[in-house]
């Protein structure tokens, strides 16, 4: 069973990933593949990027990140989801995932949102500052939640961001993420 699976595999979803596997969390990413970076032929205002990769280049290079702390990464679409009290019973193309949160980086794709009676403004997840929804243990982060344009950098921010506060949930006390 995963501490969290992370649905969606662009900059948000791969970058909450990199911050909940350092965080010591069982961590799996379903990638669908629809990234809407990958479409990019080059990505020339990412900080720290003076190559200007294309789109696909940096959604490797931030799964490779990813998995170097112990985040793991598969192709996969959800097709079902169910709350057995406690676990998150998830039905993909390929099998069931088990995990105890969700953290949807789905841009504004309305099936999870769905599925879960999620409340939504519009086409985006409704959240509260930290990327809660309305269902406990499921949050939302980048584009899903409205809160950010589609931009790689910005949306990887968000990712970070929710996942730190959700970490900070789950220990019960505000998480740092400092090398030492």
């Amino acid at each position: 069973m995963w501490d969290v699976l992370v649905i969606g595999g662009g900059p948000s979803g791969l970058s909450a990933a990199l911050f909940l596997a350092r965080a010591g969390l069982k961590v799996l990413v379903l990638d669908g593949g629809h990234s809407k970076i990958a479409q990019v032929s080059r990505v020339p205002n990412y900080p720290g990027l003076l190559d200007e990769p294309s789109g696909k280049e940096l959604l490797e290079r931030l799964k490779e990140h990813a998995r170097r702390y112990g985040a793991e990464i598969q192709r996969g679409v959800v097709k079902g989801v169910r709350d057995l009290g406690g676990v998150f019973e998830v039905e993909t193309e390929e099998g069931v995932v088990e995990a105890e949160r969700l953290l949807l980086c789905t841009h504004k794709d309305p099936t999870l949102p769905s599925l879960l009676g999620l409340t939504r403004k519009g086409v985006h997840i409704e959240t509260d500052e930290a990327g809660r929804t309305s269902y406990p243990r499921v949050y939302a982060a980048g584009v899903a939640r409205g809160k950010v344009p589609g931009h790689a950098i910005v949306s990887a921010g968000d990712g970070a961001y929710v996942a730190i506060h959700l970490i900070s949930d789950l220990r019960g006390e505000p998480y740092k993420d400092h090398a030492t």
